[in-house]
């Protein structure tokens, strides 16, 4: 069964509505990341947006909204993760007049995979895979 039609199955009509992937380590070490629980969601809206090679680009007002927040505490929170050096706000222009602001999640991508390699359910799964002969992705 594929990730898609496993998570469909798990979480029926709310699946249809989409879906993303998420690490398990950015749960799990948040406080190691140093990241509070409004960052924690606002990275999750901010992911929610990263598609393919397009890189996020949500305004802190949608953001905000979701959350029942000021827009106001999403900009500090979206600052605090530029400072932790997990997001970095870039302009970009697709061969376009329109600009746009991007978010560049690089850093916390590098955070995670250095994470990874201490974590007891990685180390489990490679162990497992090069013990059958399994290559990942």
């Amino acid at each position: 069964m594929t990730q898609q039609h496993y998570s469909s199955a798990k979480w029926k009509e709310a699946a249809k509505a989409g879906f993303q992937v998420l690490p398990d380590l950015l749960l799990k070490k948040q406080c190691v990341l140093g990241l509070s629980a409004t960052d924690l969601v606002v990275l999750m809206n901010i992911t929610m947006h990263w598609w393919f090679d397009q890189r996020p680009f949500p305004r802190a007002a949608v953001i905000a909204s979701r959350m029942g927040v000021e827009r106001r505490t999403v900009q500090r929170s979206m600052k605090r993760l530029t400072e932790l050096g997990l997001m970095r706000k870039e302009v970009e222009n697709k061969g376009t007049k329109y600009e746009r602001t991007v978010s560049d999640l690089t850093g916390l991508v590098d955070r995670l995979g250095a994470l990874a390699l201490s974590d007891p359910d990685y180390l489990a799964r490679t162990n497992s895979k090069e013990q059958t002969g399994e290559t990942t992705l």
